[in-house]
């Protein structure tokens, strides 16, 4: 036997080559053909983008993605009932991740609102429908490839995808307004501080392709590495820190290993292992002192982000001591966030951002969502890859040094950037690639080199098309669908128009049903303030009922929806304020309001509005009372002062009034000029 004979052998033994046998038919032939196109296809996600969508940069990626895995997941089905050979190799990757899963839907069940974390809305799309479309598209590409030159074939295909877009963020830059695709400069990706983990991960794929590659692709490596290096660091200097510190802090940890384990010196493999222990102690003990107040690092931290991360842990914290194990459920922080609300948050040196959905922080929004649990089993993942990626360098010797290293590296530091930022479509799908990856060096057992016979499932095919078709369209045609009517509707010129486009949007897809209704409502709000003084109002009349119905479902199906509630009060008043005398409106409102001071007594926002409807009720003394409540629960806030101010002049009460000024100056005398206007 030859040498190259041997060593083909020898790949087959451990797994690492899985041929392709002479005796695979037309239809697997086929079936792998559109399984290797459709993960190619998948890897050009992050180019896509509409304006013709609610949010651009993120619903197409979205759905993109999921009607691809569908494609590839579908058809992977159909290949393992004709044979073994593509079927998973359970591993310890696999295993970590199946955990995982199990209890994100667990915590969907339990958590506090089911449809939303199942669905999740258009602006992230990271609920537990994404989180199985991501397991089966890791369960596809960890079973079918197998080979290394698919995977090197597939890497250069996402550094080429990083490059069109490093090249649209650099023109940005340069000052190309042509070129210009987001006003947050992330070019396709629509964010710096995504487009910053994006290129994370694709510097060190391309570091990767240096190691592994021949001479020409390896050219090509050093240019894509060159062009992505560029953009991460010079298109944005200001933004996307935390990815190119933990970059920085990458490249040092793979020279530490380069030191432990690569060097052909003992000497210098102890200094590189000693410093290897070093530097991983000083990295436990960083992450932990960014969680305790008063350190260098932890102030360090802090102005990385803003006052308003550290309100939101704050509030996350208090939420996740409430549900411990499980959770609120996955993209329900929000609802947590209402509950636990920080009044200073409205100030300005917070940002005087008064919505948040995440926390900026993998530590506390995963706690907060799926508890405990799903924060262990979230880094098992890891435990698990690492394990299992150092177990076939040392003990099994399946893998080389730049393969261990690199894809060490990757997940540590997406995993520190992540401190300071919550993944979306881009960075998920990055990560479960690299899980694939890793996930792929899995033995196969005996029946891999087996001839292949081919085995007749007629009635089983016959489901798997059936359930594809309607999977396809229930989770991406009919999203698809809703989201484009929703910018149709909200840019229809008449409220019958709209009526009937809001009616076709909501009957769509359940996905980001309650975001759409508050939207949509908003828009209503909108048109119904621009109209105000036209004679025929029957028509704005019918949008209002339309939405306060709507509305009102979304607080009976989520009860904690602060923001519709606080909506729906307002459009109440409105409704008021259209039909003179408007006591039954003001009186919805008023119950509303109500309501949303009981369960939410710590946001001014509710306090403020129902002053509104009780100056329109014509009481001027308990609308002083409800700004009194408001100003009390943040005194610094200027806001507050100068609502009450405006409604101690309407009891024409000058004592009252100069003592309401001073108590204002008293706490910050550069108001002075604001108050006495």
């Amino acid at each position: 036997m030859g040498k190259k004979s041997r060593e083909k052998k020898e790949r087959k033994e451990t797994g690492e080559l899985r041929p392709y046998f002479e005796s695979e038919t037309p239809f697997i032939s086929f079936c792998l053909f559109i399984v290797k196109f459709g993960v190619y296809a998948i890897l050009f996600t992050p180019l896509i983008f509409s304006g013709k969508f609610f949010f651009p940069f993120v619903g197409p990626k979205s759905l993109y993605f999921m009607g691809l895995t569908q494609v590839i997941f579908f058809t992977w089905l159909f290949l393992i009932l004709q044979t073994k050979k593509y079927r998973p190799t359970p591993n310890a990757v696999f295993y970590s991740l199946l955990l995982f899963l199990i209890i994100v839907v667990l915590s969907s069940i339990f958590g506090a609102d089911f449809l939303n974390s199942f669905w999740s809305k258009f602006e992230r799309m990271t609920g537990l429908l994404m989180m199985f479309h991501l397991f089966a598209f890791f369960l596809v590409i960890s079973s079918v490839f197998k080979k290394e030159s698919d995977w090197q074939k597939f890497f250069s295909v996402s550094i080429f995808v990083a490059v069109l877009i490093s090249f649209l963020a650099l023109m940005d830059w340069a000052g190309v307004t042509a070129l210009r695709i987001s006003d947050r400069r992330g070019a396709t990706i629509g964010n710096t501080s995504f487009l910053g983990t994006y290129l994370l991960f694709n510097l060190f794929f391309a570091i990767y392709l240096i190691f592994k590659s021949r001479k020409g692709w390896r050219i090509y490596s050093l240019f894509c590495l060159a062009v992505i290096a560029s953009a991460l660091f010079f298109a944005n200097p200001g933004s996307a820190r935390a990815a190119k510190i933990s970059f920085l802090g990458g490249l040092f940890l793979f020279f530490l290993f380069f030191l432990a384990f690569y060097s052909s010196k003992r000497w210098i493999k102890i200094i590189g292992r000693v410093l290897l222990i070093i530097s991983f102690a000083a990295l436990f003990v960083a992450f932990f002192l960014v969680f305790q107040e008063g350190n260098f690092i932890n102030q360090k931290f802090v102005e990385m982000g803003t006052k308003s991360r550290v309100a939101t842990a704050e509030i996350a914290l208090k939420g996740f001591k409430e549900k411990p194990l499980l959770g609120w459920g996955p993209e329900n922080f929000e609802l947590a966030f209402f509950k636990y609300f920080d009044p200073k948050l409205h100030l300005g040196e917070y940002g005087g951002e008064v919505w948040f959905d995440r926390t900026h922080n993998i530590v506390f929004d995963t706690l907060v969502s799926i508890g405990i649990f799903g924060f262990l089993s979230y880094l098992l993942i890891f435990g698990a890859l690492f394990y299992f990626l150092w177990k076939k360098y040392l003990r099994e010797k399946t893998i080389d040094f730049w393969t261990v290293s690199i894809f060490s590296v990757i997940p540590i530091s997406y995993f520190i950037q992540n401190i300071t930022v919550f993944d979306m479509i881009s960075s998920y799908l990055m990560f479960f690639f690299v899980l694939g990856f890793v996930a792929s060096f899995a033995k196969k057992g005996p029946e891999g080199g087996q001839k292949i016979i081919l085995q007749s499932h007629p009635i089983l095919s016959l489901l798997i098309l059936l359930a594809f078709f309607v999977s396809f369209i229930k989770y991406f045609i009919l999203p698809l669908q809703a989201d484009s009517l929703l910018i149709k509707a909200v840019n229809a010129s008449t409220s019958e128009k709209r009526i009937e486009l809001y009616k076709k949007t909501l009957a769509a897809s359940p996905l980001g049903r309650y975001q759409i209704r508050e939207f949509l409502a908003q828009t209503t709000q909108g048109n119904t303030q621009a109209n105000f003084n036209q004679p025929n109002k029957e028509d704005i009349k019918k949008e209002l009922d339309f939405m306060i119905e709507e509305l009102e479902k979304t607080k009976k199906e989520s009860p904690l929806d602060y923001k519709s509630i606080l909506r729906l009060g307002q459009l109440y008043m409105l409704y008021g304020l259209i039909e003179p005398p408007g006591l039954q409106k003001f009186s919805l409102a008023e119950n509303t309001f109500k309501q949303a001071i009981s369960l939410f007594p710590n946001n001014q926002q509710g306090y403020w509005t129902f002053a509104q409807v009780k100056l329109y009720q014509g009481d001027i003394e308990q609308a002083l009372l409800l700004a009194e409540k408001a100003t009390e629960l943040e005194p610094r806030l200027l806001n507050s002062h100068l609502i009450e101010l405006q409604i101690a002049k309407l009891k024409e009460d000058k004592d009252l009034l100069k003592k309401k000024v001073d108590e204002a100056i008293k706490i910050n005398p550069l108001w002075e000029s604001d108050l006495k206007k």
